[in-house]
C-alpha cells in the first residue's frame, strides 16, 4: 500500500495555528491532568494507613483517567484537523474508553520494551511501526487488534520519515520537560498536533488523477 510523502512543513504549520489559536483550551487539559496527580498525591499520602491496597487503587484509577483524558485531546486535535471548534468538554468524552485505551498503551509499551531488549532494534521497529495506534483507536478503530493492524498498514512506506519524526518530539518534550516541566504546556500541544496531521495525511488516500479523454 502506497502513501503520499509527509510534509512536515504541512504538519508544522497546521500545529502552530491551531496551538496559537486556542492555547488556552490545550492548557486547560494539561491542568487537568497535573491536577489529577494533585490529588492522586493527596489520597495517596492521606490514605497511608489502607497500605498498598489504596496505593494501587488509586493509581489505577488515575491510569485509567489519564488515558480517558489523553483520548479526549486526540479527539480535540482530530477536530482540528477536520476544520471543527472543540471545546473543553470534549476533554471528558471519552472517559468509558479510557480503560480500553490503557490496556492499548500498556500493549505497545510492552512491545517496545520487550524489542528494546532484543538488541534495540526490534523495539525501535515495533515502535515506529505501531507508532499511530492512539490516532487509529481515536478514528474510531476501538478493536485492539485491527487497530495495531492499521497502524502498521499506515507506516509502512512512511517508516524512514518516522523514523526521524518520533525521536525528534521526544527531545522536544525533553526540553519542556527540563524547563521546570512548563515548557510542556507548549511542547505536548505542538506533539500531539503534529503527530495528528501526519497521521492525517497517511490515512487521507491521495487524489487519483484522470487520465484527458482526447
Amino acid at each position: 500500500m502506497k502513501h503520499r510523502p509527509i510534509s512536515m512543513r504541512h504538519a508544522f504549520d497546521f500545529a502552530w495555528l491551531a496551538f496559537k489559536e486556542r492555547f488556552g483550551l490545550f492548557a486547560a487539559v494539561l491542568l487537568t491532568i497535573f491536577t489529577a496527580w494533585v490529588v492522586l498525591e493527596i489520597v495517596v499520602i492521606a490514605g497511608q494507613r489502607f497500605g498498598i491496597v489504596l496505593w494501587v487503587v488509586m493509581h489505577l484509577a488515575f491510569l485509567i483517567f489519564l488515558a480517558g483524558v489523553e483520548l479526549g485531546l486526540l479527539q480535540i486535535c482530530r477536530a482540528f484537523s477536520e476544520g471543527k471548534v472543540p471545546a473543553f468538554a470534549d476533554t471528558f468524552a471519552h472517559l468509558r474508553s479510557g480503560p480500553k485505551f490503557l490496556v492499548a498503551q500498556i500493549l505497545y509499551l510492552l512491545m517496545v520494551v520487550i524489542g528494546l531488549l532484543l538488541l534495540v532494534v526490534p523495539g525501535v521497529y515495533l515502535g515506529v511501526r505501531y507508532a499511530l495506534f492512539a490516532f487509529c483507536f481515536a478514528d474510531g478503530q476501538t478493536n485492539l487488534l485491527r487497530c495495531f493492524q492499521q497502524s502498521a498498514l499506515l507506516s509502512k512506506g512512511a517508516t524512514t520519515r518516522l523514523l526521524w519524526v518520533l525521536p525528534a518530539l521526544l527531545v522536544l518534550n525533553l526540553l519542556g520537560a527540563s524547563l521546570l516541566a512548563l515548557g510542556l504546556f507548549v511542547t505536548v500541544p505542538l506533539s500531539v498536533l503534529i503527530m495528528t496531521d501526519v497521521y492525517r495525511q497517511l490515512a487521507t488516500p491521495p487524489l487519483k488523477v484522470e487520465a484527458p479523454d482526447f
